[in-house]
């Protein structure tokens, strides 16, 4: 009994917490967000540091199915580049650490569109030291 009333109390204060956060929804450019077959589920961009130091790149959770919106989504390589994080006189450019931080106290969602079919990617941020 203990325990089922311990998951329940989880499983509500995880849905209230999930629920404060802001949504972002990035247009998916295949240009920009790149992916290796090894790691499908890793959106890479190109201007991530990839160095020792840490890498940024989102994290494919799962496809939402039947779900339309109507917020404008944000170009990603606009957002980056003009947002603090995004220094093109230093090296590296990319402050990959600061950005995942940002970013995961937001819901974020690409939209790719392909032969005029949109499909909504649930993502959240991730940094890791390789």
């Amino acid at each position: 009994m203990k325990t089922s009333l311990l998951l329940i109390i989880f499983l509500i204060s995880f849905s209230i917490k999930a629920q404060e956060k802001d949504t972002i929804y990035f247009k998916y450019d295949n240009k920009y967000i790149t992916t290796h077959v090894e790691i499908p589920k890793h959106l890479y961009i190109k201007d991530a540091s990839g160095t020792s130091s840490g890498n940024f790149y989102f994290t494919e959770i799962r496809n939402l199915n039947g779900f339309t919106i109507r917020a404008k989504a944000i170009c990603l390589r606009k957002f980056i580049r003009s947002s603090v994080f995004y220094d093109k006189k230093k090296h590296p450019k990319l402050n990959d650490y600061g950005l995942y931080e940002e970013l995961n106290n937001f819901v974020i969602i690409f939209i790719k569109e392909t032969n005029g079919e949109k499909e909504y990617i649930l993502t959240e941020s991730s940094f890791e030291i390789e």
